[in-house]
């Protein structure tokens, strides 16, 4: 910390950056994405004519491959020696610093004066410094012997540099030079390409642990933070599990990743499991088991098939492990007991986090200490309101009276604040007091009822679009889903604008769609109001039993529009063309499941078809099943199931991951079809050689 002049801050909000898990990241070259608050993740740092065009152009290309945004500075092509304000900018801004040091690395200026800004920057937030030592050995960086020693020299005859510049410039050197970094110098035969491959993976471990986003909107949560720190013992070589718990809304996850953030540089392995009660429900928890294990290990592991499974992995694999772990919104003990159990199911020294809205769920004896997040006091309330209202700490004179009916409004709830503050900035001042009374005649613990008035606030796109987006897209790449809606006149790009504007979604790390739990519920409470209740009449159905239910016990058409089916290993279910022929109107189909069971032929779409079931009805060549189609995911599509069936022309979105789909499948053929095509993604179909050469518009992933 750096004194009360710049106190750390809480969020407006508890919510996660979670949600689906993804490997597609959108890169532009250089291009930036301040959405995450970082415009570049990785700084390198070089001499040009030494390595510009082998060995740091081999690594930046990898980076960017990855989707890891990499600033690359070309020292050559500026001009004097002034440091200029975007190289500082893109120093202090990114999460790990590469300094590449190659024999002619300290006889530049800028070079030098970039080490300094790194080693600075390691100080002072502490960002990663991963050195590479190219051509010159660890000790002539770090005592400046041999040539760079030639370099000060030189340094010190042209006389441009005073003797304390060029003493930082040896510090930071000896400080960068003392890092454990990767000696090439050492290496015979070194495979730059492959060694730019291998640290890429590296880099990307590293990202996925040395930061989790929390917003710029804050306000003091010292007292907070400090108070768990000295209960997690952060010195102490003792594990220790923490709770934190309070209303949704409050803060909760936000005080989590501040603390995660200032810890896991100290571990060898971390784990942010994301939405967990969310996730739970959709995928299983069997699924958090697998991602945990990989996130610790980072290496592939062999699909998690249950619970018990996954138990015994975790203990067995990471008992051994000193790991800090991260659980966010866990809603019942088995979470725990799936995902924490015993202590002694991590290495001694481990920190586990947990939040929940449930204090009973911490009520274990593996809980060491629980602590609970209150509302905010009004002089923090009315910083937070500010800040969203006004863009500043305090009001507006002549918003005074008005800005303390919205905190009274709002009883210290972060998130209320944020979302009432966002729809008053964007509305005259003559309609204030009309918006204030009408929430003031809400009863005071109708949350959603509160936050519905932002949503009347849009106009019937944009609430369109915020509803698919609470039923469907948390934690999709914000730039897949706005192709789902393009040629909609829904003028995606600018709702995605308004919806972040009145704070109803973020953009988060690796460009995720974000929405706060509390108004990802009320998007689905309209759902299910619009509907009266009823299934058939549902226009979005995201809850997979649900789905099921619908496909299985529902006669006659439907109105759904987006549907989300999940299979499980000991139930059987088989469906007809004429099931779908009752979901005509689908814009949105996901099918996930257990993807050694799942099987098709040209008659019949089943899931382990039982023995004595025979196929009624016959798929026909051509039928164009589903002609509004818009986004299609099957995860373990059956090699044998002919795509034809389904009207493709208006699929912009193909995902057909996890199939034993190979390059000589059928289905390619009905690619030619498929105009609007934007999106295929194909992770994990390991029987796929090659692919079929697509339209240059495609993006594969």
């Amino acid at each position: 910390m750096e004194g009360s002049a710049k106190k750390r801050r809480i969020c407006e909000n508890d919510g996660t950056a979670g949600g689906a898990s993804s490997t597609h990241t959108s890169t532009e070259g250089q291009g930036m994405d301040t959405s995450s608050g970082y415009d570049y993740e990785v700084f390198l740092s070089f001499r040009g004519p030494d390595t510009r065009a082998g060995f740091t152009d081999f690594l930046y290309t990898s980076l960017k491959d990855a989707g890891i945004r990499a600033f690359k500075d070309d020292e050559d092509l500026r001009k004097g020696e002034e440091f200029a304000p975007e190289l500082l900018q893109a120093i202090n801004q990114s999460k790990i610093s590469i300094p590449i040091f190659s024999k002619g690395y300290a006889s530049s200026v800028w070079c030098l004066k970039e080490v300094v800004q790194m080693v600075q920057c390691q100080k002072k937030s502490g960002q990663k410094i991963m050195p590479i030592f190219y051509d010159v050995a660890p000790s002539e960086v770090r005592y400046q012997t041999e040539g760079y020693a030639k370099a000060f020299l030189a340094h010190e005859n042209k006389k441009r540099h005073d003797e304390k510049t060029m003493q930082e410039w040896k510090d930071a050197l000896s400080a960068v030079g003392a890092i454990n970094g990767w000696d090439l110098h050492s290496e015979k035969n070194r495979r730059e390409g492959e060694f730019a491959k291998k640290l890429t993976k590296e880099v990307f471990k590293e990202l996925k642990k040395a930061y989790l986003v929390v917003s710029d909107c804050l306000v003091s949560v010292d007292n907070h933070v400090d108070a768990i720190m000295e209960m997690i013992g952060a010195e102490t070589s003792e594990t220790r599990i923490i709770g934190i718990h309070g209303m949704g809304g409050i803060g909760k996850t936000t005080i989590a990743k501040i603390i995660y953030n200032q810890l896991s540089k100290n571990f060898e392995g971390c784990c942010f499991l994301s939405n967990v009660r969310e996730t739970s429900k959709l995928e299983g928890i069997h699924r958090l088991q697998h991602q945990l294990i990989f996130d610790i290990l980072n290496t592939k592991w062999a699909d998690i098939r249950n619970i018990d499974e996954g138990i015994k992995t975790i203990k067995d694999r990471l008992s051994n492990k000193r790991v800090l772990l991260l659980l966010d919104d866990v809603e019942e003990k088995d979470h725990m007991n799936a995902l924490v159990g015993k202590r002694d199911w991590f290495g001694r020294g481990s920190k586990l986090i947990i939040t929940t809205r449930k204090k009973d769920v911490l009520i274990v004896p593996e809980v060491d200490c629980t602590y609970e997040v209150n509302g905010m006091d009004d002089y923090q309330s009315l910083e937070l309101f500010s800040k969203h209202a006004f863009r500043r700490d305090s009001p507006l004179i002549e918003y005074i009276d008005q800005s303390k009916r919205a905190i009274d409004i709002a009883r210290g709830l972060p998130l209320a604040l944020e979302v009432i503050g966002s729809l008053l900035s964007r509305t005259e001042k003559k309609r204030w007091d009309d918006i204030l009374e009408k929430l003031e005649n809400i009863p005071p613990l109708e949350v959603q009822s509160k936050l519905k008035i932002s949503f009347d606030a849009l106009e019937v796109q944009q609430q369109h679009m915020f509803l698919d987006i609470a039923c469907l897209f948390i934690g999709y790449d914000k730039d897949i889903v706005v192709y789902f809606w393009e040629k909609s006149k829904f003028f995606p790009k600018e709702t995605i604008e308004v919806l972040q504007n009145m704070s109803l979604i973020k953009i988060v790390e690796y460009n995720k769609v974000w929405m706060h739990d509390q108004l990802r519920d009320l998007g689905r409470e309209i759902v299910r109001q619009e509907s009266k209740m009823k299934i058939e009449k549902q226009r979005r159905v995201w809850d997979p039993k649900e789905a099921l239910d619908l496909l299985r016990r529902h006669e006659g058409k439907t109105k759904v529009e987006a549907l989300r089916l999940r299979f499980d290993r000991e139930r059987r279910y088989y469906f007809t063309c004429e099931d779908f022929k009752r979901i005509s109107n689908l814009r949105f189909l996901q099918v996930n499941g257990p993807k050694e069971y799942f099987r098709a032929e040209e008659r019949l779409l089943w899931h382990e078809l039982p023995s004595n079931v025979l196929p009624t009805n016959v798929f026909q060549e051509n039928l164009d099943l589903l002609p509004h189609l818009r986004w299609l995911s099957w995860h373990g599509i059956p090699p044998t199931f002919k795509i034809a069936n389904f009207s493709m022309e208006n699929v912009v979105v193909l995902d057909l991951s996890w199939s034993k789909i190979t390059h000589d499948w059928q289905g390619w053929s009905h690619m030619e079809v498929m105009k609007n095509l934007k999106i295929l993604k194909l992770t994990g179909c390991n029987c796929l050689e090659r692919t079929p050469i697509f339209s240059a518009e495609i993006s594969q992933t």
